[in-house]
């Protein structure tokens, strides 16, 4: 269950679609709300389709009502403002996971310096396994392509890693075997996939059958509580009604939400937005 509690970001990354919603972050009433719905629905939560965690101040909030409700968290951040001040933040027994999007670094063009990105990350990694963390930790490298358009900046980050955590890690061998994951140190990982075109109904259609995880594995409510299909429909192009206003077990007991399963069920696209997704191909 993907619940975005804020779609405010302090990069932009190029692999991220502009942003066309308004600025917003859900209020805690209504994140507390939604989450004594979803204990029907789901044991997890993921605090993302778009934005990052990390720029809330009050984030401990939101995790202390996941925890009331008895939902365990998963955190995506880019990491580009960790400090000293979110280490026990995140330390917080909501949580299941975090995931640091590593090469949004190399996707943006920074004052920072690569040490300045890095360090604090890994001075936090290092502080939960003081704290002997129970959760995963995931370096994003999302950013393997066949013009190897990463690779130097991949290797940097790579050797970074040997040095600080003693490991033997190799850049011509990753891309070589292309694994999903290699282990840093126990519940530390770095996690590999590919670039990726975000679905937008000005794309091409890719094509009208098919096959898709929406609203079967998942399903998301952006931070102004409207209800999407899956993580990819940032801009809610396929709106299947607003927290808001309605219960979220009507809402997936709609007709058109029935409708788009049993597509999914039968290799039928209903949706334009599905028809123009490049992402959903992975599933076929």
């Amino acid at each position: 269950m993907h619940i975005e509690i804020t779609n405010i970001c302090n990069l932009k990354c190029t692999f991220c679609p502009p942003k066309l919603k308004p600025t917003s972050t859900m209020s805690l009433e209504h994140f507390d709300d939604i989450n004594f719905q979803l204990k029907d629905f789901t044991k997890e939560l993921a605090y993302h389709v778009v934005g990052d965690p990390l720029v809330l101040s009050n984030l401990e909030k939101y995790l202390d009502i996941s925890l009331k409700h008895d939902l365990k968290v998963n955190i995506t951040t880019t990491a580009n403002n960790i400090n000293q001040s979110h280490h026990n933040i995140l330390m917080h027994d909501a949580i299941r996971q975090i995931n640091f999007s590593i090469n949004s670094y190399n996707a943006n063009s920074h004052k920072k310096t690569f040490d300045e990105y890095i360090n604090p990350i890994i001075e936090f990694v290092k502080y939960a396994q003081e704290q002997n963390h129970e959760y995963f930790i995931n370096f994003r490298i999302w950013n393997l392509d066949e013009t190897l358009s990463a690779k130097e900046f991949n290797k940097k980050v790579f050797e970074k890693i040997n040095v600080e955590f003693n490991t033997n890690i190799d850049v011509n061998e990753v891309y070589e075997n292309r694994p999903k994951n290699i282990r840093i140190a126990k519940k530390f990982f770095f996690h590999f996939d590919e670039y990726f075109n975000w679905p937008s109904l000005d794309n091409d259609i890719v094509s009208k059958t098919g096959t898709c995880y929406g609203l079967d594995s998942h399903f998301g409510i952006l931070s102004n509580g409207e209800v999407v299909p899956c993580c990819l429909d940032q801009n809610a192009e396929v709106d299947l009604g607003n927290t808001n206003t309605s219960q979220i077990k009507d809402i997936l007991n709609s007709t058109r939400v029935k409708n788009i399963q049993n597509g999914f069920k039968n290799n039928i696209l209903h949706e334009e937005l599905c028809q123009k997704c490049e992402y959903r191909k992975r599933f076929d």
